[in-house]
């Protein structure tokens, strides 16, 4: 009989699906499993932030989602899918470490996992990702669509919907400043990246000047960071870095998930992307 202690141990367990054989994935409940996908881009953060920002954000999270969830609902089971370093970025691929694909190929890959896994009878999976670029996010959202259509499988990327709808400003600390404008490697990411991995911010983020551009006017679209004179790719306050902030949004992303992950299995309605974000989405030409 497993003791009192080694059953808590199992319960915090993070369940990698990459660890696991093809016997004990045939194993699980079917029912009861939620898978969650960690899938953004290696892309430029500016010259103070590791090309991996959105990949190490999309993991850690839900990485910790899941402990949280092992305590909070203990009888069902969450798998780790392996983060996948792919995504839609064409803004800044005039930066080295910027690898951008169309959105045809983001989509074709979470349609494949998530098909994989409904194939063999899994209903659950939560995409997380930190890249909000609209034609990332039409791959990703083009993907769910057929894999509830064709499999009546349950999917949701919840960040989507808490980014475009200011859920971030609504609930933030009130900083004195307009966060708003922190778009790309700046304030937000920063603070984020300093508390996730403080060794691998460069201090030269302290000295950084605050640089603003409206990205979502139609006249920059089509263009590239440097074409819009952004030539150190960033784009809000770097400077403004604080750890204490980075602890919370990480804990707020974290909060998403555990939410979104629960009121999935549930069949509760998941929240939905603001009708500026969808109408965007939906005009863009695949790329």
């Amino acid at each position: 009989m497993k003791s009192k202690k080694s059953a808590v141990k199992h319960r915090t367990k993070v369940i990698k699906l990459d660890e696991l054989s093809w016997k004990q994935i045939e194993e699980l409940d079917k029912d009861k499993t939620i898978f969650f996908l960690p899938i953004s881009p290696l892309e430029e953060h500016g010259p103070h932030l590791p090309v991996g920002t959105d990949l190490l954000t999309a993991k850690d999270t839900v990485t910790e989602a899941i402990k949280i969830l092992n305590k909070k609902k203990p009888e069902l089971t969450y798998v780790l899918l392996p983060a996948i370093p792919v995504g839609s970025c064409k803004f800044n691929t005039d930066f080295p470490g910027s690898i951008s694909v169309s959105s045809k190929v983001v989509r074709a890959i979470v349609y494949s996992v998530g098909s994989a896994l409904a194939r063999h009878g899994f209903k659950f999976m939560v995409i997380s990702t930190a890249h909000m670029a609209v034609a990332h996010l039409k791959g990703i959202y083009s993907a769910m669509k057929r894999l509830m259509m064709k499999y009546d499988m349950r999917v949701c990327e919840p960040w989507g919907p808490y980014f475009f709808n200011n859920e971030v400003e609504k609930r933030e600390p009130k900083l004195g400043f307009d966060t708003s404008k922190e778009v790309h490697a700046g304030f937000r990411e920063t603070s984020l990246m300093k508390y996730q991995y403080p060794y691998l911010v460069d201090e030269s983020y302290k000295k950084l000047q605050s640089i603003y551009r409206d990205l979502q006017s139609p006249s920059v679209l089509g263009k590239t960071f440097k074409q819009l004179g952004l030539k150190d790719g960033y784009v809000g306050s770097p400077a403004r870095a604080d750890v204490d902030y980075g602890r919370w949004f990480f804990g707020e992303i974290v909060n998403v998930y555990v939410k979104s992950a629960i009121d999935l299995y549930e069949g509760k309605k998941q929240p939905d992307l603001p009708k500026n974000a969808r109408f965007t989405m939906k005009a863009l030409f695949w790329q």
